[in-house]
């Protein structure tokens, strides 16, 4: 089962649970009730909480969706998507990307940033072998990356309401970059590496070094 799968049962914060926080910059920021020290990540965005069901009990499995803080720590170590060990090697680092909806055609190689964990090579060719959607998917790239910086995350965007008392959600998936001020309404659920010294991999022609590293 991949290690970043989200199950039906993993449940993110509920509205109740969030409140307004005033800092010392006196900037009203989205905040839980009763926060947490790793609340936060080290640009200020506050990260959703999930629920954690016993292993025995996880509901059903979501092949197209990522849990918010596996994704995150997968993303921030470099670890295997599917079996989360190190997938960081001497010859480079392997994402898989494919052409999202609403793209009109393929990021240019310079210009891709994902929210894709990597893969290792163990798990890459029995990735590409039994999942149907990149079996199936005609605009799947495997990409040996030379090196990531972590970007930006994303998220639901979160509006005070009239009364100054709670938060609503106003917008999903909304991007913040860390080049920019962030939203203070923000609840992240992804986190980003812009990809750099990017070589197209063909599929059927993995290099050994990259297979063997794990």
């Amino acid at each position: 089962m991949p290690y970043v799968a989200a199950y039906s049962n993993e449940l993110g914060p509920r509205e109740s649970e969030l409140c307004i926080e005033a800092p010392r910059n006196g900037v009203p920021r989205i905040a839980y009730v009763h926060p947490r020290r790793d609340d936060r990540d080290a640009h200020g965005n506050l990260w959703a909480r999930m629920t954690r069901p016993p292993e025995g009990e996880r509901g059903r499995v979501m092949f197209d969706c990522m849990d918010p803080l596996r994704q995150r720590e997968c993303m921030t170590g470099l670890l295997c998507q599917v079996c989360a060990r190190p997938a960081e090697t001497s010859a480079g680092t392997v994402f898989v990307e494919w052409q999202r909806p609403g793209e009109r055609g393929p990021k240019p190689l310079d210009r891709i940033t994902t929210d894709t964990p990597p893969v290792c090579g163990a798990c890459l060719p029995v990735s590409l072998r039994r999942c149907s959607f990149l079996r199936e998917e005609q605009s799947v790239r495997v990409l040996l990356v030379r090196k990531s910086v972590i970007s930006g995350v994303s998220g639901t965007l979160y509006r005070v309401r009239d009364d100054m008392k709670r938060w609503i959600p106003s917008e999903q998936d909304a991007y913040s970059s860390f080049n920019k001020p962030r939203y203070p309404g923000m609840l992240a659920q992804r986190l980003y590496r812009k990809l750099r010294g990017v070589t197209v991999l063909e599929t059927n022609e993995i290099p050994p070094a990259l297979l063997a590293a794990n």
